[in-house]
């Protein structure tokens, strides 16, 4: 998959008739390493929106900014700068680039599971006003999380640094992910091939008559946990979810930023720092300790091979402290853990000789398929592990 991504913040300048905004972009991969070189030339629409009021609610109106010409990204280009008129009579308040054709574009989830062809994400962002304070540190990606009922329309917003760094920003496998709970928890048009490889990981999402709890390890921005919880409160369950992200201190800003966006997410859904130093030793904060743990899930957190011992100490260590809580409480508990991956080089199979090594096996597999529009075809890994004995 490709990302579009502002190099630096919109920039409003005002003008004589009207004012103007300019936009740096460019559209890579989710780490930033190689720049977008497609076949055929991409066309870009941009569209900005403002607030109106009706019927006494506030709703967003949609503007397109290109009525002739749409920017282009073509073979061979690192950045694309346009320069665009505002329209006078609105005050646009956000904008967003994404490909023209729609069906290069990555807008729900039942777009990015089938794997049917390469995908272009589109950006948005927040339009700074002229002389109204500093320009906007951040983007957003908006993923419609489809649920198999028309009816319901549910969008995931996911807030990410602006710029090119791989820190604070989605990577492919947790929007691969995002679909993937969506296919397995409702029927959606994305088929059931998913719900026919994985029914172990489908048993342990379904309605539970006790709230489920589910950790992550290494959250990031939050896509997968936010996600995930999004879609399991969608199903109105009698007792809703608890998830738990984790992640390095200075992940907290950037998770805690999504957490608050969710406003109509029914779930118990939190953050608490977790460094996998301290796991190993079954040293825990407050949150992690506080129960058992049905699941334990990480996504694409095997690329840095130094890491992967104390994170597999850390999942044995919450086996253990899960299986020390459930007999103390009298509720059985038998921790699985979720491991997705996009395979960055061969040394992070080590993780996998690894977890054997500590009693774990593969309970059920399976590969989501991540073409790309210029290149060799990618695949995000999916594994649900259980402890033998």
């Amino acid at each position: 998959m490709h990302y579009i991504r502002f190099c630096r913040p919109p920039e409003v300048q005002p003008g004589r008739s009207h004012a103007s905004v300019k936009i740096v972009l460019t559209i890579t991969t989710d780490l930033s390493d190689s720049f977008l070189s497609p076949g055929i030339p991409i066309q870009l629409a941009v569209v900005g929106a403002y607030t109106q009021q009706k019927d006494g609610k506030s709703q967003l109106v949609p503007v397109n900014l290109i009525q002739t010409n749409p920017p282009t990204w073509r073979a061979g280009m690192r950045v694309l700068k346009l320069d665009l008129p505002l329209p006078p009579s609105q005050p646009i308040e956000t904008i967003q680039i994404r490909p023209l054709n729609r069906q290069l574009t990555a807008l729900s989830t039942d777009d990015v599971l089938p794997g049917a062809q390469g995908l272009i994400m589109g950006v948005y962002a927040d339009m700074p006003r002229p002389g109204g304070g500093p320009a906007p540190s951040v983007c957003f990606r908006s993923l419609r999380l489809s649920t198999g009922d028309p009816g319901v329309v549910q969008t995931l917003q996911i807030e990410e640094d602006l710029g090119e760094s791989i820190a604070r920003h989605i990577w492919d496998s947790g929007i691969v992910m995002v679909s993937l709970f969506a296919d397995l928890c409702f029927d959606s048009t994305a088929g059931t091939a998913q719900k026919k490889a994985l029914p172990l990981l489908r048993d342990i999402l379904s309605p539970q008559d006790r709230a489920l709890n589910i950790l992550e390890l290494g959250c990031g921005v939050g896509v997968m946990g936010i996600g995930l919880a999004r879609i399991l409160a969608l199903r109105q369950a009698k007792e809703q979810p608890r998830i738990l992200m984790t992640d390095l201190p200075e992940a907290e800003q950037k998770a805690r930023a999504n957490i608050a966006r969710q406003a109509d997410a029914s779930a118990n859904l939190d953050f608490e720092p977790l460094d996998w130093e301290d796991g190993k030793d079954d040293r825990f904060g407050d949150q992690a300790a506080s129960c058992a743990w049905e699941l334990v899930a990480l996504c694409d957190c095997t690329y840095n091979t130094d890491t992967l011992p104390p994170l597999v100490k850390t999942l044995s260590a919450l086996h253990r402290h899960s299986a020390t809580h459930s007999a103390e409480t009298g509720a059985p508990v038998n921790t699985e853990v979720l491991v997705a991956t996009k395979l960055r080089h061969s040394s992070e199979r080590i993780f996998f000789d690894l977890m054997s090594a500590e009693g774990w096996a593969i309970r059920e597999q399976t590969v989501l398929p991540l073409p790309m529009l210029d290149g060799e075809a990618q695949a995000v890994e999916v594994y649900l592990f259980g402890k033998q004995g």
